[in-house]
This record gives structure tokens, C-alpha cells and sequence, in this order.
């Protein structure tokens, strides 16, 4: 090519180069993937083409690039009437994201992940071929839904290969050859036979029954599980993998719920026993196991050394990091059928779906440089079809339902203003201004902090005022300039939209002390966050943080969590078990009127922050009201404790928990009242928690009450005209942080002024 002037940029992936430098070996080395964009004049691209191809080396979707610039690829194949294959006209591409140091990527590109295509798309992945008269075996006891004999039949037919062509990636072809072949309609790979996956992705909403569609399956494919369990390493066994053994719990109740006695035989492979039982693993219809206990064990574990009928991964969205020791010893697993369930397999980026492709092993697809070629670059590129082939990859092999085909009545919803006395609007007032003295000292050059610290604390500050009452608590922030209680400084990083794992960038929404649930730890040093599935990858490397490289221990500094019945220090100098009832908040009250007033029914009283549940928990004690509590700081043992109690009919009538916490999986459809205190910064998260208790199963009516504070920063108009602003500004995906922490001070600066106006 010495006869072409061309430039040559080189690219390496952020998130890579950041994670490379903290999880390698330095002795050992590592190897970092490099991508390389060719420049040139547009009359020689099919020559250096050509050269290329000689090499061996061929042109793919670049991922950015500089604005502006047309793109070619002499390598692009254009076929007439191919469907996997059409011209590419002037790409824009997109500015690099460069690595600062302290390892964070700076937002330099505008997101091209389109959020809202991709719930589009996820929303469209219904299934309605249902095979007639599909049979449900008779140890199921539990009558199915249409929709659920659907998925059933979606399961069958990728399991046994009778698949209809819209199920499959490729595509017949008798014309252009002699003989007949099969075509990848991606890679246009030619087979004599189709190479089908023999699974898929179950991604229905929460609380649809995917657990009873699961156990149908299992049961009505016996059979075909003991015919292909002959050889000595084989088992008939369903391999259910699960975020923690409180699902478990979950899973064994459904068992019993949904078949008749003896129907489905199973056994717990965890804990100190596990490797006593192994011939277990070959007499049971299903062992259940965490992705924890497989990525302690890897290859040396018994699971690893079994051939399995089937493997299911409950909540799948766990492995969508391909770097965690999860991910690759559930991926080193050997199966017949793979089988995802996940209400989000795309949380953070493709890669997510990309991970889940590779543990379903869907051929071409499944090694992460064909993903990334025919699935990600397309999606992330300017083409005005650049999700065609994700949605192709979708329909194939996902089947994806929303609530709203349950039978159930939608949720009625409540809104519970709530009027400041006097004394707490002055309290209130004073907190407004002491941000207002605050923002002027900086504009004035008399502070060097930053405002939207400023601002984002103090609106911290007014939300827990609204909850809590004035408390000294409240106005502390330690020296990393977060509040040293857990909750708080969760609640400080959602505002600024940085409540995401410092390794795989997942979303955090709630603060766990125990490993063994779902929640979210802060690195001690720096309270950067990690999630519960790279927690262990960073705590045997003892790395730095990699978003910031201070050193330290997944732990939270300052204060010590609170225990139950603790609360915070209110102004008069005692705990809030010390306090009359008229010093509790004024919101508080009104939850516990109407609490009284309807306390026949079984209800839950969400809210964000563990003191706003002890201060509840001392005034209902007051009452006495029986309730149970769960929170980040208690233990898995207590937690499923609470559950049971509270679904017993005999058990207490209130559950106080903290949001996010303990939510993963649970069902809570004895529940028909669900009480929100305060609004939520990420709406989806009250979604959420509407959602633990309208689901399959529930009987009543469910009743939505949120709490608003009247002329205060919880004003719906104040709360989420800021949410929206900060979705527009971070769009699709990422996190367009900077823009996003502009437009976010911007509006928030409105807050001081407009409520000291309406007071």
C-alpha cells in the first residue's frame, strides 16, 4: 500500500484499558483489544482493500471515528435481495472517548444508544404461533395461563428443533448452488444443516410466572432428560443457577405451590456440604446453585464435571460481564439446553446481550468479535437501520411479555399531600437558606467548593428534612463530601446519576452489608460503588478502585450502620423511641392514620432510608403495631425471616423496607397497599416496587399511596422536571455525565427560590 497516502488512528476500548490496568497480572502481561481506522482518499479503497484481503485482514464497523468523515468498507459485501446484507451510505461517525487519568472515560461523544428503540424492540418479542393443544404435565397442579402455555411451546420448539423459520438465523437456500444449504443471515455462512442454539432468553416482566413456566417445562421433558442422561457423566438434572440462597428459598416454595408431592425432586448444592452430595447431581429433577458458589468452585467443583440435561440462570442479567469469574465459570458449564430468564437483558450496553449470547452458545454469534461486528457496531453506528439486526437476533431467540397481559386489575394510586406545621416550615425555610448563604459564598470567591455539590447536598438535605424532621444527622457530610450513612450516600450519587458499579457500570439501587444479597458496597476509601457480581472479582485482587486507583476494602467509612429500632437524634436530643407523638414529622403521621385506618389489610412502606424506617418502626411500636423490617443491614437469615412472618396469615400486617433492598425475585402478592414516602429520583425504582406485589398470584385490588410534602422540594413538578432534564442531557445507555450535571444544577437552582416564594 506504499503507493497510498493514508492515515492510521488507533483506538483501544476505555472500559477495556481501565479494567486491564486494575484485574492483570502486570508480571504476566495482559492484551488489550485495539481497533484501527484507515483514512484515505475514497479512489483508492478498493485497492487497499484488496491488500488488505491479501494479509488476510478485513475491514468491520469501526466504532468511532472523527465527525464528519464518510465511511467505506471496500469489504462489504452487497448482495441483491440478501436480507443480511445492505450498503451502508455515509456513516457519521463518532469522536473517541479518551481515558483520563484516574481511569474514568471522559464524555466526549454524544450516546448513540437509543434507549427507547431498544424497549421498542423488547416490547415487540411476543410469541403467537402457539402449537393447538399443547399438554401440561399432570405433576403440574396449578392451572397456566395462555400466555404461559405460549412460552412453553417457545421453549419446546428451541429445544427440539422444530423451529419455524422466524425462530431461526438461517435461512434456506436452493438456488444458488447445486446442492441446497442453509445461510446465516448475519455472517452468510453456509451450512449443509442449520446450527441452531438450543435455548434462548426468557425475558418476561416480573411477576408473570416465568418460575411455573419453568417447572412445566422441566416436568413435561422428563423423559426426553432420562434419555439423554446414558453415558456416566450425564444428567438428567435442570442446573438452576441463582443470584443468592434466599432465592432458593423461592424456588422450592414454587415447587411445592405448583406440583404434587414427589412430582419434581431437588437438591441445594451450596454451603460446606455440597461436595459430600455429589450423586445427588444425577438423582434429582433439579439442583439449584449461585452464580457465587460456581465462581468459587470454577473447574474444581463437581458442577463443572457434569454434562447437564438443561441449565436455567435466574436472573441472567448477573454474568453480562464477561470479565467476572461468574461469567466464565457459567459459560464453561456443558449442557444440552440453555435457557436465560431476565426481565433486562440489556441493562448498560449490547455487551450485556452479547454475554448471554455467549453463554447460550447461538453459533457465529457466540464469541465476542462477531457480536461486537454484527450486533453492536451496527446498533451504535448512524444507519438508519442499525438495530435491524438486533431485532432480527431478538425474535429469534427471545420471548418477552409485559404486566399488562396479566389478568389483574391495574394498581389504583393515591397521591397523600402532606402540610408542613409551622414550626417545620421555618426548620425547612432554614435549610433553603443555608444553601442560598452557602451558593453565595462560592459565587462571591469566599469558597472554593463546587456548586452542584452544593446544590445536589442540600436538596439531600430538604428530601430528608420532608421524612425526618430536623436531625443533626441529616446535616452531616464527611470528608469524601458524601453523608457517612450508606442510604444517604446512595440517594447523594443517584441525584448525580452516578449510582453504578465502578467495574461493569450496572446500575446500584440499594446498599447490602451481607455478600450474599443483592445489593450494592462502597469502597472504603472513596465510596465508589461495586455490585454484588464484581464484588468478589475486586476483593481477591485487592486492586485500587478502578474508577479513581485510591486503595482500600469494599466497606463504608464513617459511622457504624444503625440497628433496628435505632434512630436518628431529633431536636429535642432524644432517639426517636424517646419522642411524643407530636414531635414524629408531620408525614409520618399521616402514614400512620392511614396505616390505622386500614389496618385489616396487608401493607408495605417503602421509603430510601433505613432512619425513616426506624423512626416508623419506634412511632408503630408506640401504636402497638406489629410490622417487620428489612434493610441492607440485616442478615440473609433475618431477612427471610420478615418475609415468611409477613406472608403468614398469622404474621404482621406492615413490612417497612428500604427500596432495592431484597427485591430481586421476591413475590409479595399477599400485599394489596403499597405506601411510597417520598418520590423517587429514578422513577422506574417505585416501579419496581409496585411491582412486589402486582404479579401472579394477587387476589385484591392493589392501592398505590404516595406521600408528597406540599410546597417543598418533593413536589412532583420539581422532582421530575429535574429526572427529565437529566435524561435528556444523559440520553440512550450511558451517562452523559457532564451535560447531564449541568442541565441537573441548572434546574435545581430553581428549588431555593421558588420554595421560599410559596411558603
Amino acid at each position: 500500500m506504499s503507493q497510498h497516502q493514508v492515515c492510521v488512528l488507533a483506538y483501544v476500548p476505555s472500559e477495556a484499558c481501565v479494567l486491564e490496568a486494575n484485574f492483570s497480572d502486570i508480571r504476566a502481561g495482559s492484551k488489550l483489544p485495539i481497533e484501527l481506522n484507515i483514512y484515505g482518499n475514497r479512489e483508492d479503497a478498493e485497492s487497499i482493500g484488496r491488500a488488505l484481503s491479501k494479509a488476510g485482514t478485513y475491514l468491520q464497523f469501526p466504532r468511532c471515528g472523527l465527525a464528519g468523515v464518510e465511511y467505506y468498507n471496500p469489504h462489504f459485501l452487497r448482495m441483491e435481495g440478501y436480507p443480511g446484507q445492505e450498503s451502508i451510505e455515509s456513516l457519521v461517525l463518532l469522536p473517541p472517548k479518551v481515558v483520563e487519568a484516574g481511569g474514568q472515560a471522559s464524555d466526549q461523544e454524544p450516546q448513540v444508544d437509543n434507549a427507547d428503540a431498544v424497549d421498542e424492540i423488547l416490547g415487540s418479542l411476543s410469541y403467537h404461533n402457539l402449537r393447538d393443544g399443547i399438554q401440561v404435565d399432570s405433576r403440574i397442579k396449578s392451572a397456566l395461563f395462555p400466555y404461559q402455555k405460549e412460552a412453553i411451546d417457545f421453549i419446546l420448539k428451541r429445544e427440539t428443533g422444530d423451529l419455524p423459520s422466524e425462530l431461526s438465523l438461517w435461512k434456506y437456500n436452493s438456488i444458488d448452488a447445486d446442492e441446497p444449504f442453509y445461510q446465516h443471515v448475519f455472517s452468510g455462512a453456509k451450512r449443509p444443516n442449520q446450527e441452531e442454539a438450543e435455548g434462548g432468553i426468557l425475558a418476561d416482566d416480573m411477576g408473570l410466572g416465568k418460575s411455573l413456566v419453568i417447572l412445566s417445562t422441566i416436568a413435561g421433558s422428563l423423559d426426553r432428560a432420562k434419555a439423554f442422561a446414558g453415558s456416566k457423566q450425564r444428567s438428567a438434572a435442570t442446573l438452576i443457577v441463582v443470584s443468592s440462597t434466599l432465592l432458593i428459598d423461592n424456588w422450592v416454595e414454587q415447587i411445592q405451590m405448583h406440583t404434587h408431592p414427589g412430582g419434581l425432586s431437588c437438591h441445594r448444592h451450596t454451603g460446606t456440604q455440597r461436595h459430600k452430595d455429589v450423586h445427588l447431581l444425577f438423582q434429582k429433577s433439579i439442583v439449584f446453585t449461585t452464580y457465587a458458589t460456581l465462581a468459587a468452585d470454577a473447574s474444581r467443583g463437581s458442577l463443572s464435571k457434569v454434562h447437564w440435561f438443561r441449565i436455567v440462570l435466574d436472573e441472567a442479567h448477573d454474568i453480562r460481564n464477561r470479565r467476572t469469574n461468574q461469567f466464565k465459570a457459567v459459560t464453561a458449564l456443558s449442557a444440552k439446553h440453555r435457557w436465560c430468564l431476565t426481565g433486562t437483558p440489556i441493562q448498560n450496553s449490547m455487551e450485556d446481550l452479547g454475554a448471554l449470547v455467549s453463554f447460550l452458545r447461538i453459533p457465529v454469534l457466540e464469541h465476542a468479535p462477531t457480536f461486537h461486528k454484527f450486533i453492536t457496531s451496527p446498533a451504535t453506528s448512524s444507519s438508519r437501520d442499525r438495530f435491524k439486526n438486533l431485532r432480527t437476533l431478538l425474535e429469534t431467540i427471545c420471548l418477552r411479555r409485559t404486566r399488562e397481559i396479566l389478568p389483574l386489575k391495574p394498581p389504583v394510586t393515591y397521591i397523600q399531600e402532606v402540610l408542613l406545621t409551622d414550626s417545620e416550615r421555618q426548620e425547612y425555610n432554614n435549610l433553603i437558606q443555608e444553601g442560598k448563604t452557602q451558593l453565595d459564598m462560592i459565587t462571591s470567591g469566599y469558597s472554593k467548593r463546587k456548586v452542584s455539590s452544593v446544590v445536589l447536598q442540600s436538596i439531600l438535605k430538604l428530601r430528608l428534612f420532608c421524612n425526618n424532621g430536623r436531625s443533626i444527622d441529616n446535616q452531616q457530610f464527611d470528608v469524601t463530601g458524601l453523608p457517612p450513612d450508606p442510604d444517604e450516600a446512595l440517594t447523594y450519587l443517584q441525584q448525580h446519576d452516578r449510582n453504578i458499579c465502578a467495574i461493569c457500570s450496572v446500575t446500584i439501587y440499594s446498599i447490602d452489608s451481607s455478600d450474599k444479597t443483592d445489593g450494592g458496597r462502597f469502597i472504603f476509601s472513596c465510596c465508589h460503588l461495586f455490585c454484588r457480581t464484581c464484588m468478589p472479582q475486586y476483593s481477591k485482587r485487592k486492586s485500587p478502585c478502578p474508577a479513581c486507583q485510591q486503595d482500600g476494602e469494599p466497606e463504608f467509612p464513617g459511622v457504624r450502620p444503625m440497628q433496628d429500632g435505632q434512630a436518628s437524634t431529633g431536636a429535642s436530643g432524644h432517639t426517636g423511641g424517646g419522642r411524643s407523638i407530636d414531635k414524629y414529622p408531620s408525614k409520618l403521621l399521616r402514614l400512620l392514620d392511614d396505616i390505622c385506618q386500614h389496618n385489616t389489610e396487608k401493607s408495605i412502606v417503602f421509603s430510601c432510608w433505613k432512619k425513616t424506617l426506624f423512626l416508623i418502626s419506634n412511632l408503630l411500636s408506640h401504636h402497638s403495631i406489629r410490622h417487620g423490617i428489612i434493610h441492607g443491614s440485616r442478615t440473609l437469615a433475618e431477612r427471610t425471616k420478615a418475609l415468611k412472618e409477613f406472608q403468614s396469615k398469622t404474621g404482621p400486617s406492615i413490612l417497612l423496607m428500604t427500596l432495592g433492598t431484597g427485591a430481586v425475585g421476591l413475590n409479595l402478592a399477599v400485599a394489596s397497599r403499597i405506601y411510597l414516602l417520598e418520590p423517587q429520583w429514578n422513577p422506574s425504582i417505585e416501579e419496581q416496587a409496585i411491582g412486589r406485589a402486582l404479579r401472579l398470584g394477587q387476589e385484591s385490588q392493589v392501592v398505590v399511596v404516595r406521600y408528597i410534602t406540599a410546597k417543598t422540594v418533593e413536589q412532583a413538578d420539581v422532582i421530575f422536571r429535574q429526572r427529565r432534564k437529566l435524561q435528556l442531557a444523559g440520553g440512550g445507555f450511558g451517562k452523559g455525565k457532564n451535560a447531564a450535571s449541568e442541565a441537573l444544577v441548572e434546574s435545581l437552582l430553581h428549588v431555593f427560590d421558588d420554595n421560599r416564594a410559596s411558603s
